[in-house]
């Protein structure tokens, strides 16, 4: 029971990462001072947020919460 509560809790965060990484796009798109600020700063942002985000959910689906919680249940 506590495996699924936190898978549930961890895609969670993540969403709201994805959520609030969306929220700085926005503001690099409408807010930028110039053009070229706000397509080099969507050209360093977005790949990088993708591949963070990326290996996050990568790395952690790759982890035994099994093993890791076995011995915490009784």
């Amino acid at each position: 029971m506590l495996i699924p509560i936190f898978q549930i809790l961890y895609y969670l965060m993540l969403f709201a990462m994805f959520l609030m990484s969306i929220f700085i796009v926005f503001h690099i798109v409408f807010y930028s001072y110039t053009f070229a600020s706000k397509i080099l700063m969507l050209a360093i942002f977005v790949p990088v947020v993708g591949v963070l985000l990326f290996t996050n959910l990568l790395l952690f689906s790759t982890l035994p919460l099994d093993r890791i919680f076995s011995g915490m249940l009784p």
